[in-house]
């Protein structure tokens, strides 16, 4: 008897969910490619101004990326990997948001600089918002 080939792919169904899962995962990609280039013009670098802590955070990044994509169109990946991992997602992109809006992000702010922290910091609550909403699939 011949076994049936069985495919790594899945079938995904295209719907919300999954474009956000995919663009939010594209976003961490980018971001984390800018790190590894030593891009500052993304405020989340220029925020850090510290070169290892750049590199560290794109490294980071760039993986919460693709493990943010990966499971939807892979098989077999186990469940408690993908729960564990949209966890650690969640907690860099917090740790994020502490680092860049207010341990970073406060210091000098005065005047007219509060509308541009303001939106910075909407910014990054709407990616988190984002990341919970993708990651709430896998709980």
């Amino acid at each position: 008897m011949a076994k049936a080939k069985t495919s790594l792919i899945k079938d995904t169904k295209f719907n919300g969910d999954l474009l956000l899962r995919v663009l939010v995962g594209l976003l961490f990609i980018c971001i984390g490619i800018e790190g590894l280039m030593g891009d500052t013009s993304n405020g989340l670098f220029r925020a850090l101004d510290n070169e290892v802590l750049e590199i560290i955070l794109g490294v980071l990044l760039l993986l919460c990326g693709v493990l943010l994509i990966v499971p939807s169109f892979l098989k077999g990946i186990n469940k408690t990997y993908v729960k564990i991992s949209m966890i650690a997602i969640l907690v860099v992109w917090v740790l994020t948001i502490v680092i860049t809006d207010f341990v970073n992000g406060l210091g000098g702010v005065n005047g007219d600089e509060w509308i541009y922290w303001i939106e910075q910091l909407v910014t990054h609550l709407l990616i988190l918002a984002s990341v919970w909403k993708v990651s709430s699939s896998a709980f």
